[in-house]
C-alpha cells in the first residue's frame, strides 16, 4: 500500500463521521424549529378563533399570523431556514468533494507505474577516450631535432619540478629480450611495451602491469595471431607474407629480442637519470597531469637513424 492509500484510509473515515454528525445536527436543529412555528402557529390561530370566529381566520389576520409564527422576515421560522438552508448548502459542497476524491482515490491504481517514454535499462556503454595529445615522433619528422627536443624537454621538466610524477616514453638503443627489458627497466612502473618481429614486422603494443608475465603473454598472443596470418596466407598462395609470419611466430615463441620501446612512469629527476642510461636512446616525457588514455605514445624504432 502506497502513501496516499494510507493518508486516505486514515484521514476520510473520521471526514465521513464529521459529516454525519453536522447533517444529523442540521436535520435536528430544522425539525426543532419547525416544530416550535407550529406550536406558535396554533395558538394563534385558536387565540383569533376565540376573539374573532373562524370566519376571519383567513383574511385580515394573514399578516399578524405570518409576524407571529415567523414566516415574516426575522422571524423565528426564517432565522431557522436561513440556518438551515446554509447548512444544507455546506453539506452538499463537502459531501461532493469528499466523493470526488473517494473516487480519484479508487481510480488510481494501486502500484504507481513509470511513465511510457521514461528510459530504461542500462544506460549506454562509455566510449573509448580518443587521446588528445601525441609524445614521440612525426613520420617525417628529422630524429636528429626530435632527439635534441625531446632532451631540452626533459631537462626543462626535471629543473622545475623534479619530485613530479610524469608519462614518458623511451626508446632503447636496441631491441632487447623481455629479460633484458627488466635488467634496463626494472626500478621503473612500466604501463605499455612496444615489440616487432619478423622482417619488416608490425609495431606491436600492450599494456602491462606485471613486466614479465604480461610481456610473455603478450609475446604468446601475437605469435597466434601470426600463426593465424602464416595459414591463411599459405591458402591464399602468398608464399612471401607466410614467411614473414611464421618467422615471427618462431622468434616470439622463443622469447626474442623484439622490445623496443616501453612508457614509464617516474619522477622527473628519475626519468633524467634513465635518459642517461647509455642503453636508452631517448626519454620523451609528457605535460604533467597528462597520460593515457588521454594521450598517444609513439616510441622511436632502433632502424630510424
Amino acid at each position: 500500500m502506497n502513501p496516499l492509500d494510507r493518508l486516505d484510509d486514515a484521514a476520510l473515515p473520521p471526514v465521513f463521521r464529521i459529516l454525519d454528525t453536522a447533517r444529523s445536527r442540521l436535520a435536528g436543529t430544522a425539525d426543532r424549529e419547525a416544530c416550535r412555528a407550529r406550536r406558535l402557529a396554533e395558538r394563534a390561530r385558536r387565540g383569533r378563533v376565540g376573539r374573532d370566529g373562524p370566519a376571519d381566520a383567513g383574511a385580515e389576520g394573514s399578516p399578524a399570523l405570518l409576524d407571529v409564527v415567523g414566516v415574516a422576515p426575522g422571524g423565528v421560522v426564517d432565522r431557522g431556514a436561513r440556518v438551515l438552508v446554509l447548512g444544507l448548502v455546506v453539506l452538499i459542497v463537502v459531501s461532493a468533494a469528499a466523493a470526488m476524491l473517494q473516487s480519484v482515490d479508487r481510480d488510481r491504481p494501486s502500484n504507481a507505474t513509470a511513465p511510457a517514454d521514461a528510459p530504461t535499462g542500462s544506460p549506454p556503454a562509455a566510449q573509448p577516450l580518443t587521446p588528445t595529445v601525441t609524445i614521440g615522433p612525426g613520420a617525417h619528422d628529422s630524429v636528429a631535432e626530435y632527439l635534441g627536443a625531446s632532451r631540452q624537454n626533459l631537462a626543462s621538466l626535471t629543473a622545475a619540478a623534479p619530485a613530479a610524477d610524469l608519462y614518458a616514453v623511451a626508446s632503447l638503443a636496441a631491441p632487447v629480450t623481455p629479460d633484458e627489458m627488466l635488467g634496463v627497466l626494472g626500478a621503473y612502473r612500466a604501463v605499455q611495451v612496444f615489440f616487432t618481429a619478423g622482417t619488416g614486422g608490425e609495431v606491436e603494443q600492450a599494456t602491462v602491469r606485471d613486466p614479465v608475465a604480461d610481456v610473455h603473454a603478450a609475446f604468446a598472443s601475437a605469435a597466434t595471431q601470426a600463426q593465424t596470418r602464416a595459414a591463411a596466407e599459405a591458402g591464399a598462395g602468398e608464399a612471401g607474407a607466410e614467411e614473414r609470419d611464421r618467422q615471427a611466430e618462431a622468434q616470439l615463441r622463443a622469447g626474442c629480442a623484439c622490445l623496443f620501446a616501453a612508457v614509464v612512469r617516474a619522477p622527473a629527476g628519475r626519468l633524467s637519470q634513465l635518459a642517461a642510461d647509455p642503453r636508452v636512446r631517448v626519454v620523451d616525457p609528457a605535460p604533467p597531469g597528462a597520460g593515457p588514455p588521454s594521450v598517444r605514445f609513439l616510441p622511436l624504432s632502433p632502424d630510424r637513424r
